[in-house]
């Protein structure tokens, strides 16, 4: 029997976005799913009419359609062809939710409950993971497939994740202190940023120092967005009273983040927050004061203090900046002021490269499927250098660089900036 509607609060609530579709299916123009798979129950329109069927009775919330809820990579890619706009990000997101609201897995709880909100933790667990992976101790990884319901993706999660010889917090301490003449910054390193790519925090806060900004680094917590993208609401409202805490100490001025997903997500803290809730407005005051480095940066006109960098460049959008933020001129534009830089606009710059978070390795085949149409993109640039925003996008296109032999460097933004920066400092 069909559960009743009621049994799905969450869905319930953004009924209203559900019943927005008139199937038109322009959704399967651009979702990088459907045009690998030509799945119907991998993009919006297939989504949308199942979560009504579930609404209406017609269909358990369990069986069938759980993969395909799943499997959305949330990318916004839809909503983008979509003539009402629908949200599909969101709908999905309140369908997980009641399931995570039934039945959720222990070990995934603890990292969501625990150790997200325990830098001390997750520093511990970062570590390990890099020692593992410098020793290459990887059978264990090759192992988890085995295991009832676990991707083969996690046994390339060795190649995948970079093993940096200190995290970005570690090597804070080193970092000369910049002369300060200009205003005052809170950064926020996101994890990715902290534990994989130390290398791009640095760039970063070294083009912030070029400009005179005295830049304060709290000792904040994960954004809060994996919990939510697997529909853990409680646990992503959690981390984000911490940051809102930690990060409101610090004054009025822009926090900066260098990662688009995290950027993206403090700017969504008060969608988490009832209009009622006390933490409603504390979450709107921060938002506000949110810049992504790209945003930050491109007002902040750098021309002046940049050399020639003789390269050929092109850039690939994260989802979470271009269509989360609509921040798709600045980017471009910070590139094109480097002298000597060689442009070349990206094919399908803006289709999702298929990683996701942990989506490479929970959906391996359909993300390797997405990557595989980035990587020709990116071949037929010819370009030395494709820069992006997102530390998840730089390990995916890494990967998808040494598996579909494109000779091409990865580097965040900021990274290639860095590089043209006049009287560099040593990078610590």
């Amino acid at each position: 029997m069909p559960e009743p509607a009621q049994s799905s609060p969450s869905l319930r609530a953004v009924a209203v976005e559900l019943y927005k579709c008139n199937r038109c299916g322009f959704c399967q123009t651009r979702c990088p799913l459907y045009r690998v798979t030509g799945k119907e129950s991998l993009v919006a329109r297939g989504h949308l009419a199942h979560l009504q069927a579930v609404l209406n009775g017609d269909l358990p919330l369990e069986g069938a359609i759980r993969e395909p809820l799943f499997s959305c990579l949330m990318c916004r890619a839809c909503t983008a062809e979509c003539p009402p706009a629908i949200e599909t990000d969101r709908v999905i997101v309140a369908a997980r939710a009641d399931y995570v609201g039934r039945r959720q897995p222990a070990l995934q709880r603890l990292l969501f409950r625990r150790l997200l909100g325990s830098p001390r933790m997750l520093r511990a667990a970062a570590r390990t993971l890099t020692r593992l992976s410098r020793t290459r101790l990887t059978v264990f990884a090759k192992l988890l497939p085995l295991l009832p319901g676990v991707d083969r993706g996690y046994a390339e999660a060795p190649a995948m994740l970079p093993t940096p010889s200190a995290f970005l917090r570690d090597r804070l301490a080193a970092r000369p202190a910049p002369s300060c003449s200009g205003d005052r910054v809170t950064y926020f390193p996101g994890c990715g940023i902290d534990y994989a790519l130390p290398e791009v925090g640095s760039a970063t806060l070294d083009l912030l120092g070029a400009l005179g900004c005295a830049v304060d680094v709290p000792e904040n917590v994960c954004c809060g967005l994996p919990p939510y993208s697997y529909g853990d609401m409680e646990s992503a409202r959690a981390l984000a009273r911490r940051n809102i805490r930690l990060l409101s100490a610090g004054g009025e001025g822009p926090i900066i983040a260098d990662c688009a997903s995290c950027s993206s997500f403090l700017k969504d803290y008060p969608r988490l927050f009832s209009d009622d809730d006390p933490d409603r407005a504390a979450a709107q005051k921060l938002a506000d004061r949110v810049r992504d480095a790209s945003e930050f940066l491109a007002e902040a006109d750098l021309r002046h203090r940049l050399q020639p960098l003789r390269a050929v460049v092109t850039y690939h959008d994260p989802c979470h900046l271009s269509r989360y933020q609509k921040i798709v001129r600045q980017p471009r534009d910070l590139l094109r002021q480097i002298p000597g830089v060689e442009y070349r606009e990206l094919p399908e710059a803006d289709w999702c490269c298929g990683s996701a978070g942990t989506y490479v390795m929970s959906h391996h085949d359909l993300s390797m499927r997405s990557l595989r149409r980035k990587m020709e993109n990116i071949r037929s640039t010819g370009a030395e250098f494709v820069a992006t925003a997102c530390p998840a996008c730089i390990m995916q296109l890494r990967y998808g660089a040494r598996r579909f032999g494109v000779q091409v460097q990865v580097v965040h933004l900021t990274e290639l900036l860095r590089r043209a920066l006049r009287e560099r400092e040593p990078v610590t």
